[in-house]
């Protein structure tokens, strides 16, 4: 199968828009991994000359509509609106980029590390020819995959914001009845996976998307043994944070009760080796609570939040602070 990182139109129904020169537009294109899995991913780009690309990687259970919220509400819009090209995609099993787990898609966590994000990275590159800043923005899911593959040396962002990005491993939860509870409900997790042969978060109404068995093994693999590694165990993905000397800034809320606590996200933020910022939402934008995990992203309640991690892109020498 081809190997093009380029990228190519989808065949699926285009949500193609055409705009004159200047204004804003948007297109649907595929971009093939080494391993010929086709990912699809939606590339925006602003009215005039973009600040930069940002590259957003959905979490667990979702897909890249997670950015798109109603009456231009979500990251997605925000970004372009303040000048930015867009490249949001699904990573594979997800959305777009089936097979589908619950079409029989398999795939590991190491297929997210070592081949959907260095495809994307390689294809966001390649489209701008003036060489801006490429940065990631990946949340929970998104966020940590992207951690591993830079401090791996298979991606180069000049950027990373990582909005919950957390790994349930005692190194990252000081609390040790939490502790418990996430083995318990990893355990739970995986029996499920086992009896149906993937993890049915549609079904539960827990996402949008189920994830593959083998997935979910990993991520139990991690939280049983505190070691966040490839299968086979020749790559320390924990060790490797210690060389991801880019920028990061890491995106928490305190509504985020479990699947990553702000106190646990920072933990997760000391191991990079580079400049690290952790920004806290403790409130909504009208005084109300702070969102949940999903709700960083999806709510549409944050959007100062949102406005100092966009001026963090543009100068990562920012000090934010609280929201």
């Amino acid at each position: 199968m081809p190997r093009d990182p380029r990228g190519r139109t989808g065949k699926a129904p285009r949500r193609t828009r055409t705009a004159p020169s200047g204004a804003p537009s948007s297109e649907v294109v595929e971009v093939r991994t080494d391993d010929g899995w086709s990912l699809r991913a939606d590339v925006d780009e602003p009215a005039g000359e973009p600040a930069g690309v940002a590259v957003l990687a959905h979490a667990m259970m979702a897909r890249r509509s997670e950015f798109d919220r109603p009456e231009g509400a979500g990251v997605r819009r925000r970004l372009v609106a303040r000048g930015w090209r867009v490249v949001s995609f699904d990573f594979r099993g997800h959305g777009d980029s089936g097979p589908r787990a619950s079409e029989g898609g398999r795939y590991t966590y190491d297929d997210l590390v070592t081949r959907d994000l260095p495809a994307i990275h390689a294809f966001a590159r390649s489209r701008d020819r003036k060489k801006r800043r490429v940065i990631l923005v990946g949340h929970s899911l998104g966020g940590h995959v992207g951690l591993a593959a830079q401090g791996t040396g298979r991606v180069a962002f000049d950027a990373i914001v990582a909005v919950a990005a957390n790994l349930w491993m005692p190194q990252f939860e000081r609390s040790g009845p939490r502790r418990a509870l996430r083995r318990l409900l990893l355990s739970a997790i995986d029996a499920t996976a086992r009896r149906v042969g993937r993890f049915p978060a549609r079904a539960l109404r827990m996402g949008s998307d189920d994830e593959a068995r083998a997935y979910f093994e990993d991520l139990g693999r991690f939280a049983r043994t505190g070691r966040w590694s490839s299968a086979d165990g020749a790559v320390d993905y924990l060790a490797s944070l210690a060389r991801v000397t880019v920028p990061v800034l890491q995106l928490v809320s305190d509504g985020d009760r479990m699947a990553c606590r702000p106190e646990g996200g920072a933990l997760f933020l000391q191991r990079c080796g580079g400049p690290q910022q952790l920004l806290r939402v403790t409130r909504a934008d009208d005084g109300g609570p702070a969102p949940g995990h999903m709700g960083l992203v999806t709510s549409g309640r944050i959007g100062r939040a949102w406005d100092g991690v966009e001026a963090w892109m543009r100068d990562p020498t920012l000090a934010l602070g609280a929201f």
